[in-house]
């Protein structure tokens, strides 16, 4: 997940490129994700499977991975959204390729284009900082059932320090990235900051981690209060 920084020239530089790496080089994405951590991203991204069920709504659905994921478990209805027509281009690829078919949406996150309380889990697997807008928040929080779960993977840590780790936490940091190197006070305290917005919004939050061969991806979680 982006960090939040004051609107310079050099921050709208980065959020341009950024558009275009979503965009016109999605066909990239998945080999710079690779690149960047160390090939654990494809397994940090399906760790987000651990919080879907029922009828679940990935936002930012990018290249697919878990989309395939819960189409192949079926264990129950599953969407995939995403505002970039090249990243739905990839997954629908990647789905046809595996023989399985999924709903595709092209939208905005702080406009999602369903009924109110359709969805029982909503998951996000390392957002941009559109999740942290208030319309989205709002937006997740009406489609959400009453007891439903929101999972936002937002920030993921190597587990040692290596020279490795230091070097792509300089390229995080350069493109106001979160760093994936071990915890911090003010990192963990940006999560919390993070959850205290879905407070506002009427739903009860945690904070899990959930470990993986090589680090511990953070999530956090939301649950839409019942009436």
């Amino acid at each position: 997940m982006a960090i939040s920084a004051p609107d310079t020239r050099y921050v709208r530089l980065i959020r341009w490129l950024f558009a275009r790496f979503y965009q016109e080089f999605a066909w990239t994405y998945d080999t710079v994700a690779a690149l960047v951590s160390s090939g654990q991203w494809r397994e940090w991204t399906l760790t987000a499977l651990e919080f879907a069920h029922g009828a679940t709504l990935e936002i930012g659905c990018g290249t697919g991975h878990v989309q395939l994921a819960l189409a192949q478990r079926d264990s129950g209805f599953a969407v995939g959204l995403d505002r970039s027509p090249q990243m739905l281009r990839l997954t629908r690829r990647r789905l046809c390729r595996s023989g399985v078919r999924a709903p595709l949406v092209r939208a905005d996150a702080c406009a999602l284009p369903f009924v109110s309380e359709s969805f029982d889990t909503i998951i996000a697997t390392f957002p941009s900082e559109y999740v942290a807008h208030d319309a989205t928040i709002a937006e997740i929080r009406r489609v959400l059932r009453p007891g439903g779960t929101v999972a936002l993977a937002l920030w993921a840590r190597f587990a040692g320090d290596s020279l490795y780790a230091r070097l792509v936490d300089a390229a995080y940091r350069a493109t106001l990235q979160r760093s994936p190197r071990p915890a911090t006070p003010a990192s963990l305290d940006a999560l919390r900051r993070f959850g205290e917005r879905f407070e506002h919004a009427g739903m009860d939050v945690s904070f899990r981690e959930v470990a993986t061969s090589g680090g511990v991806v953070q999530y956090v979680v939301g649950m839409r209060r019942t009436p």
